[in-house]
């Protein structure tokens, strides 16, 4: 349970911002369901798993924990290899 009547100003704007954060991955999420296209499907699906990954390093911020650093630095490399190869695949149709 978060008691917000200890909560310093950082921890509100903290707080505010994933809300923010929360509230665009779920307007993502959304928009990947309903459209047909596979293009937008896939700059959305990485929208919502960046979005999630500044979530946590926001949450990271305030909260103390040991392996922070490697969940993020993990998610980095992941982040930045995985769909950029995908999405590259996707927008020329397989073609190399």
């Amino acid at each position: 349970m978060i008691d917000f009547s200890s909560m310093s100003a950082f921890q509100w704007v903290v707080f505010v911002c994933i809300f923010l954060i929360g509230a665009s991955v779920c307007a993502a999420l959304v928009l990947a369901l309903r459209s047909r296209d596979e293009l937008t499907r896939t700059v959305m699906s990485d929208m919502v798993f960046y979005g999630m990954l500044c979530m946590y390093i926001s949450w990271a911020m305030t909260n103390h924990a040991s392996i922070v650093y490697d969940i993020a630095m993990l998610a980095a490399i992941a982040a930045g290899v995985l769909p950029t190869l995908s999405m590259a695949r996707i927008i020329s149709k397989g073609r190399r």
